[in-house]
């Protein structure tokens, strides 16, 4: 009797532990169905008017806008003298250094010989014509000829030879001040260095910008200008040059430079690095969005809008941004309700509840 009745319970429990574990499994399949099917509670957000300015940032150096540099392997003979030093404030056509001109005074002297003596045939021969009968004239018109020639050469000869002692005189090409005079050409670590280098008073900035950062870049374009030695100041300048290609950086990227020249007071040394702050373009009272909104569609972009108590996805074009927003420049208008952060897996006309 003991034995059926333990056999009877244990198949009582069996059926109770199933029907519970079904009754689980429909608790669970009812949640994720009611979960499929209900509306998500998402935040919501308006496409807002607002003023967007494009900004590009950059780092570049103070440089000179004249430089004057003569390096060794431009001179035909060694430094003679140096006529400046370092710190130096010198004016247009004021000598820099002279070279060894032993060569030169020898051509100039040899070309002063040899014009003397051009003159000096030139002489005999107007002299025989001069005095020659008129029948004997035409016999002494050639040598004349010939020896008004050689005087012409001579004259040319003796010019090119004063033309190359000045070139040993070497002079600045505008006012400025001495950065480098160094009559060996090597600098103080024993490294090549500049025979001398003068730089001119004016001062711009060397940036180079991508190619895309580039293409929106124009002279005359207002530019605000910090320096990290000089905190708490700001500095303006405008861009002065964009430069009409772009060379290609060590990283194979191609780079364009962009000059900017300071207006007012700039106090920053030539050589410092400073940043550069470019207002591109300024849209006022455009609808814009926040970066959250945006659903990537491929290389396009759209936003739910929020109608009826459904998402919608809507595509939009795209215009400049600031550092939480983008432009929109088609597809939704100012006041819109559209989703902020929308879930991955949410689907357009999918119902939504927003917060």
């Amino acid at each position: 009797m003991q034995e059926p009745a333990r056999r009877h319970r244990r198949v009582v429990t069996t059926i109770v532990a199933i029907v519970l574990v079904l009754a689980v499994a429909a608790a669970v399949v009812l949640t994720l169905v009611h979960r499929r099917h209900s509306a998500p509670a998402l935040q919501v957000t308006t496409v807002r008017l607002q003023t967007m300015r494009r900004t590009i940032f950059s780092a570049g150096e103070v440089k000179p806008t004249e430089r004057q540099l003569v390096d060794p392997t431009q001179l035909t003979s060694p430094v003679l003298h140096m006529d400046v030093t370092v710190g130096q404030h010198v004016k247009k056509g004021q000598i820099l250094f002279q070279t060894d001109d032993s060569a030169q005074q020898q051509a100039i002297s040899s070309a002063q010989s040899a014009l003397t003596a051009a003159n000096r045939e030139y002489s005999q021969a107007q002299a025989g014509y001069s005095s020659a009968p008129d029948l004997l004239k035409q016999v002494w018109l050639p040598e004349v000829e010939a020896a008004e020639a050689a005087v012409t050469q001579a004259q040319q000869q003796l010019a090119s030879a004063k033309a190359a002692l000045a070139e040993t005189e070497v002079r600045a090409n505008f006012d400025g001040i001495v950065l480098v005079a160094s009559p060996q050409g090597v600098d103080a670590s024993g490294n090549q260095s500049p025979i001398v280098e003068v730089v001119g008073p004016q001062k711009q900035i060397v940036i180079e910008l991508s190619e895309v950062d580039a293409t929106h870049v124009k002279k005359g374009m207002s530019v605000s200008i910090t320096s990290n030695a000089y905190p708490n100041q700001t500095f303006h300048g405008t861009v002065s040059m964009v430069a009409p290609f772009a060379a290609t950086n060590q990283n194979g990227t191609g780079q364009v430079e962009v000059d900017v020249r300071p207006t007012g007071t700039f106090t920053v040394p030539l050589g410092y690095q400073v940043n550069c702050k470019i207002a591109s373009a300024t849209h006022k009272q455009v609808p814009t969005v926040p970066y959250g909104a945006l659903v990537q569609q491929g290389s396009n972009y759209a936003v739910y809008v929020v109608t009826g108590g459904k998402a919608v996805l809507t595509p939009v074009q795209l215009g400049i941004t600031n550092d939480t927003s983008v432009e929109v420049t088609s597809g939704l208008h100012a006041g819109e309700r559209i989703l902020n952060n929308p879930p991955s897996d949410l689907q357009n006309g999918q119902a939504v509840k927003t917060s």
